[in-house]
């Protein structure tokens, strides 16, 4: 009778685990791109806010400058920047071969950055990324371009992390299973969010949604909360072309990750019961079927490792199709560890974010 009820609820979790790796796997594809000419191609601009941004900035914007696009501007809106990035950017803009545009906003957040881009922009078409974000080629803005439909004005782009410490390693894989669910889901028709260091949308689709107004009171959420607002009247399209792709610097340390972490889930109080399941649902009934399959070893071994095999073939086939679509480069030994030290991770998010509740850029 116990050996029953404790394969049949493996059995559920393990279904439900299918839901978040199999279904996103078999949704998100390249897709097939004709090559359009420079006369097609829409002038873009490029937004990016930045508060103390200097070395990144150094390091980075000369990918952003290199672009081989025909007609682009970079807006740079410094929000009260103290470490000499002002100075910096300034010097550029009368040095640079494309037209670079240096505002300056009150320190009020991004969200409020990102609005003085936005309307300081002088193209219809907007794509966004970070300042510690390196485009992986010259052909980032027309990858993302290729992706974009008029009548779906917003295209979401991969973001992929990179480093060499377990806890940035750690968060690289996170990011690549992230991406391949809320990608995977968006390519099926349900788009509940993206990141901002890699996003495209007009500026007509910005003023239809009038900006982040309906989440003006959070800190974040000018990416995720956005595109699950827009998703109600258009379908989003997704671009996971290796060449389209951005690539920053992951937090080294599992405290840094924390702290980002918590941030990125505040905006989760604002999801709607589905996008919840789709954001939370897959880290919580994976701790189910690892605390279940625990207790079914005490019962019978075999049909706990049966049951654990069958799951782990199916977490390498997602993220291994993902990974190769992509070119991320995740180390597929270690994404195993990483599957076990996940749910250790989200527990210690939960701890940390009950006793840090403030939020910050």
């Amino acid at each position: 009778m116990l050996l029953t009820i404790l394969s049949s609820v493996l059995l559920f979790f393990l279904l439900v685990q299918a839901v978040f790796y199999i279904l996103p796997a078999i949704g998100v594809r390249k897709k097939t791109v004709d090559e359009a000419s420079d006369a097609e191609l829409p002038p873009v601009s490029v937004i990016i806010a930045c508060r103390n941004e200097l070395q990144n900035l150094k390091s980075n914007l000369q990918y952003i400058i290199n672009q081989q696009y025909p007609e682009f501007e970079i807006v740079i809106v410094d929000d009260n920047s103290t470490d000499g990035m002002y100075e910096y950017v300034s010097n550029l803009v009368n040095t640079s071969p494309c037209s670079i545009k240096l505002v300056k906003n009150d320190g009020n957040g991004k969200k409020s950055a990102l609005t003085c881009g936005i309307r300081t922009a002088a193209y219809e078409h907007l794509i966004f990324t970070d300042a510690d974000c390196c485009p992986t080629s010259e052909k980032w803005i027309s990858g993302m371009m290729s992706h974009y439909d008029e009548e779906n004005p917003l295209v979401v782009g991969y973001g992929e992390l990179s480093g060499k410490t377990f806890a940035a390693r750690f968060a690289s894989y996170d990011a690549a299973l992230i991406a391949l669910q809320y990608m995977g889901f968006a390519s099926l028709g349900h788009a509940y969010m993206a990141v901002g260091r890699n996003i495209a949308y007009s500026r007509k689709l910005w003023d239809t949604l009038a900006g982040f107004a309906s989440h003006s009171d959070m800190a974040s959420g000018d990416d995720d909360l956005f595109v699950r607002e827009a998703a109600r009247h258009i379908r989003p399209t997704v671009c996971i072309l290796p060449e389209a792709k951005t690539i920053s610097p992951a937090k080294d340390s599992i405290l840094k990750l924390l702290r980002q972490k918590s941030r990125h889930v505040s905006t989760s109080v604002k999801y709607s019961l589905m996008d919840k399941f789709l954001s939370g649902g897959e880290i919580v009934t994976r701790t189910l079927f690892f605390a279940m399959a625990v207790a079914m070893a005490f019962v019978d071994w075999k049909i706990a490792l049966a049951f654990v095999v069958v799951r782990l073939i199916m977490v390498l086939f997602a993220l291994g199709r993902f990974c190769s679509l992509t070119k991320t480069n995740l180390n597929l030994f270690m994404s195993l560890i990483f599957d076990i030290f996940a749910p250790i991770f989200y527990f210690a998010l939960l701890v940390y974010k009950i006793f840090n509740r403030k939020t910050e850029w």
